[in-house]
């Protein structure tokens, strides 16, 4: 199944948070099981949401563009996504291989 199949499904299922706040509030929350950041996102999003994930032990991809994962969405570009759901997750490791990871 390929990333933009995954994620739609995942939006659908309301499994998806995207964008900074929503990412944040998942992560804080812990419901957030993976986060998608933009290859292309600004140095201090991509460091923020690193130590974000390491401090609630979630693990991270780096990959994709920022206007590719909003187009994806039918949204504006987004620089993070954060699956909710183990089994969302795993299908989206699968789908992008390893990228850069936690």
């Amino acid at each position: 199944m390929n990333p933009a199949s995954i994620l739609g499904f995942a939006q659908a299922a309301g499994r998806l948070a995207s964008g900074d706040g929503a990412v944040e509030r998942a992560l804080r929350q812990g419901r957030a099981v993976l986060v998608l950041i933009a290859v292309d996102a600004g140095a201090v999003t991509v460091r923020r949401f690193q130590h974000l994930c390491s401090a609630a032990g979630v693990p991270w991809i780096h990959w994709g563009r920022k206007a590719v994962l909003g187009s994806w969405l039918g949204q504006r570009p987004r620089a993070v996504l954060a699956v909710c759901d183990p089994h969302f997750a795993r299908l989206l490791r699968e789908a992008v291989g390893e990228g850069e990871t936690s």
